[in-house]
């Protein structure tokens, strides 16, 4: 959503009670109708492919022996976030000896092997103008190109920026996708050999439901920007594409993502996207049973039970595929705990003629305990890695990494303070694995500081490997 500027820090009021609230002190709060709900009957999608009985319980990956954790380091915080708002909307990208991070409203790029920061400037020097926010960035390991996307000026249309090089000290290109609709939201971007995609909310022309961005990528990385919008099956709170790695020949792209509503289900939607650079784009949905998820309703922390926002839960925010997989995770409730607690549930799908789900996995770390923002990726060892952030009534907003298993995880960043925000946590983090290696993964997320009403977030990123 729209980033919506604090006029100064937050008042020492916010430490006096926990009933204060107030809208329009925090990033991504405005009028209703940018701060949509799915509706929950939303239609359901015809699909092409095989319904099918729920499958037989899916084994999880066998969890490693170990986790190790190499560089960790904080990344932008409320202070130097150059917004003076809330969420973050943390997400990094690593690439080289890189690792960039986007925020409400900064970039940085640190130095991978020291975490020495090597350029920290406002978006708006990035892109060349202001922006509305919502930014993300992506190493598209294919062409070594970093990109960078987020709202435009207006809010009516979306920057791409390209980089000169595989260093993205070197500096961007700024583009401007003018013809997307209106107010395209909740913009997630990914990347085939020879095309760029970003799938949001079209909320000027579309009701809120998703479309599409194909950008010519031979095109723009010469300089020329050329584009085609196309709009799928309804589906709210957009389709994350994926992310193609190493792959060799475009033609083909796919996505993952809730099956039309972020109220719950039990189904998950595959979705093959071809004849993507034109306005004519086919489309093919494929709906995979999976375990039954829901809205969550209630996250603790301590001192304040219920006090920790669960919005928005039930959304896929980024996609992997490597080697034949897809990978992806999104944070919703389970019938274990009555539909209360978010936990984390991930995902990974084989292609083919026919998408078929291999491992559904479920990160909870116990009764009580609320999982958020959690994103996946998969090793060339076929090992996952995955951060959440995690809190109850004996834990403060805390981020963690790990394989999903209890057995193997690591709280990274520690939450300090309470969380007086209490309307909005943020659209997303980040896993992505380093082209480097195809071994070591990093994360970036965010956790809550020492004292709630000053240090308001913190994000953190985060290497690890599994042993």
């Amino acid at each position: 959503m729209k980033v919506i500027r604090v006029q100064g820090l937050l008042v020492a009021a916010l430490a006096f009670g926990l009933a204060f609230s107030c809208m329009n002190l925090f990033a991504q709060q405005a009028a209703s109708a940018r701060v949509p709900v799915g509706p929950p009957g939303a239609p359901r999608v015809n699909v092409a492919g095989p319904q099918g009985p729920l499958p037989a319980a899916l084994p999880a990956p066998a969890p490693s022996l170990a986790i190790h954790i190499g560089q960790s380091y904080d990344g932008v915080d409320f202070n130097g976030s150059n917004c003076g708002c809330l969420p973050p909307d943390t997400n990094a990208a690593v690439g080289g000896n890189y690792v960039a991070e986007a925020v409400n409203i900064q970039f940085r790029v640190f130095d991978k092997t020291t975490g020495a920061v090597l350029l920290d400037e406002p978006l708006s020097t990035l892109f060349g103008a202001a922006t509305g926010g919502d930014p993300y960035v992506m190493y598209d390991d294919t062409v070594g190109r970093w990109y960078v996307t987020g709202f435009d000026s207006n809010d009516t249309g979306l920057f791409i920026a390209v980089s000169n090089d595989a260093t993205p000290v070197d500096g961007f290109k700024t583009y401007d996708l003018t013809a997307v609709g209106g107010f395209p939201d909740y913009q997630k971007p990914g990347y085939t050999k020879d095309a760029i995609f970003i799938g949001y909310n079209d909320f000027g022309s579309n009701g809120g439901y998703a479309r599409i961005v194909s950008i010519n990528k031979a095109a723009i990385l010469g300089g020329t920007l050329t584009y085609y919008v196309n709009t799928p099956a309804s589906q709210f709170r957009a389709m994350p594409p994926a992310q193609m790695h190493n792959t060799t020949s475009g033609g083909t792209e796919w996505f993952v993502s809730t099956d039309g509503t972020d109220a719950g289900g039990t189904t998950i939607r595959v979705t093959k996207m071809t004849k993507y650079l034109s306005n004519s784009a086919k489309f093919t949905y494929w709906s995979l049973p999976v375990t039954q998820y829901q809205q969550a309703t209630t996250a603790d922390q301590p001192g304040g039970a219920g006090t920790v926002t669960v919005f928005p839960n039930t959304t896929t925010t980024q996609v992997h595929f490597r080697g034949g997989h897809l990978v992806t995770a999104m944070a919703s409730a389970l019938a274990g705990d009555g539909f209360v607690y978010p936990k984390g549930l991930y995902y990974v799908i084989k292609t083919g003629a026919v998408p078929t789900l291999l491992t559904q996995g479920v990160i909870d770390p116990g009764a009580g305990v609320a999982v958020q923002m959690v994103t996946v990726d998969e090793d060339k060892k076929r090992h996952l890695g995955l951060t959440w952030i995690e809190s109850s009534i004996n834990e403060y907003l805390s981020m963690w990494i790990g394989n999903g298993t209890s057995s193997v995880k690591a709280d990274v960043a520690p939450g300090g303070g309470f969380f007086y925000q209490g309307s909005r946590l943020g659209d997303y983090s980040s896993t992505v694995l380093d082209p480097a290696d195809r071994l070591t993964f990093w994360s970036a997320n965010e956790y809550i500081g020492s004292d709630g009403s000053t240090d308001i977030w913190r994000t953190h990123l985060t290497s690890f490997t599994e042993h």
